[in-house]
């Protein structure tokens, strides 16, 4: 082997095993507290939904062009494409507080479902155990994988060492080689072999590693989202808790009047 190569390898070996290092620790809140962003104001909540058009560019087939030959005979054929605006339909539903846009969480809880009010706590609850567990997480996955990821090192480090050596004792002893080029040669390839073993065992530690920071960041980012909820937060879920809570806010009906005529005696 090429001395030159064989150097060129080994410092690309060596580059791989160096220049990785995993994520950071993740930092989560001490707290963790949802917001909701409408308050009840009494008003009526209400579902509606609407149907619209919408036009994007998009690339289409226009036409075929016809190719003849200098006497005029149809030789082939080519499609001609181009862009064109093409409509489509869409649809699109939102809650409302009487004419107030509001989100569909907010829509729950000033309704008080009480499915979504079990499952919000349930989700609460999570949250904050991932957020309290997310460092220990981190910890654990860090420290299961480093031993691997130094033993990674030491085999490429070894396996590099023995080729860099061998190429750069070749090419010094060119002349009056220590062992025959074969043998070299032998020597550098199995360097090699050894230090990319070294180089994989070291690389699958670190993506083990990176695996578990970004399971313990997720942790530490966790909130609350709509789709958390996904049978609660749909369109006709939405209909019944609107319908079920403006049942419970309308006013009661005036009494009957009553009546005043006496009831003439016989």
């Amino acid at each position: 082997m090429n001395a030159r190569a064989s150097l060129m390898v080994v410092g690309l070996g060596l580059a791989v095993v160096g220049c990785a290092i995993p994520k950071p620790p993740p930092t989560a809140p001490d707290e963790y507290d949802y917001k909701f962003e409408h308050k009840k104001t009494g008003e009526p909540l209400s579902v509606e939904g609407e149907s619209f058009t919408y036009t994007t560019t998009e690339r289409v087939e226009l036409g075929e062009e016809q190719i003849r030959d200098a006497q005029g005979r149809l030789v082939g054929s080519s499609r001609i494409y181009g862009n064109q605006q093409v409509a489509h339909r869409g649809y699109q539903w939102g809650v409302y507080q009487g004419r107030q846009p509001i989100d569909v969480l907010s829509a729950l809880h000033i309704a008080r479902d009480r499915a979504f009010e079990d499952a919000f706590e349930e989700r609460i609850v999570e949250i904050r155990e991932n957020h309290a567990n997310s460092m220990s997480v981190y910890e654990k996955g860090i420290k299961e994988y480093s031993g691997k990821r130094s033993t990674g090192m030491i085999v490429a480090g070894v396996g590099y060492g023995i080729a860099g050596g061998w190429a750069i004792a070749a090419a010094v002893t060119k002349d009056d080689p220590l062992i025959p080029t074969g043998g070299s040669t032998a020597i550098i390839i199995g360097g090699v072999i050894v230090g990319a073993i070294g180089t994989w065992i070291y690389s699958a530690a670190l993506g083990g590693m990176r695996r578990e920071a970004d399971k313990a960041t997720a942790m530490a980012n966790d909130k609350i989202s709509p789709s958390d909820f996904p049978k609660l937060t749909t369109e006709s879920y939405l209909h019944d808790v609107a319908r079920e809570y403006n049942r419970g806010i309308a006013p009661e009906p005036p009494p009957p009047p009553k009546d005043t005529k006496k009831k003439k005696k016989k």
